[in-house]
């Protein structure tokens, strides 16, 4: 089994700091991530056990930082690329409304239920069941035993009631 002891890794970082740090300063452009990185290597080499004899110690060191530095890389390649992504996110307007929206919007909800409870209940009826339920106007016919005509006479009406009162209610705002 072959291990690389502490004290030997020790030895062989310090015998060749000065070429190893210049291998890795020329991949990662930064004498502290070097130093980084060449901490990292003691770690890993001296936890690194084999079944076969590693005859050449310092190839297998290079193989390591090598490794090391493209990890680091790709860590940094990653993060660039998280940061570009939240920036271009913060570039999308937000789809939701602003608040001055939303109190526009609520605003005219209040008129709009205002409007449609000053419609006779009968058109009132009409109104709610084809616009807010959805029903056609044959399953309105049948529900209020009421001619094609007259649900389409509602609606119209209820349509110019709230279009009028709104217009009015938001004058009466401003």
């Amino acid at each position: 089994m072959f291990k690389f002891t502490p004290d030997f890794t020790t030895l062989l970082l310090e015998q060749h700091r000065d070429e190893l740090t210049g291998f890795l300063v020329n991949r990662v452009n930064c004498p502290e991530v070097a130093a980084d990185i060449l901490q990292d290597a003691f770690f890993r080499l001296t936890q690194f056990e084999s079944s076969q004899r590693i005859d050449n110690p310092k190839a297998f060191m290079y193989k390591v930082v090598g490794n090391l530095a493209i990890d680091h890389q790709r860590k940094v390649q990653r993060e660039q690329a998280r940061h570009a992504d939240e920036e271009e996110l913060q570039d999308h307007a937000d789809a939701a409304p602003g608040l001055e929206r939303q109190l526009y919007g609520r605003q005219q909800l209040v008129h709009l239920r205002l409007a449609i409870s000053e419609l006779p209940p009968r058109c009132r009826e009409v109104f709610i069941l084809h616009k807010f339920k959805h029903y056609p106007y044959s399953q309105i016919m049948s529900e209020l035993g009421i001619a094609e005509n007259t649900v389409l006479k509602h609606i119209v009406k209820a349509m110019e009631h709230c279009r009028r009162r709104m217009r009015e209610l938001e004058a009466e705002d401003h």
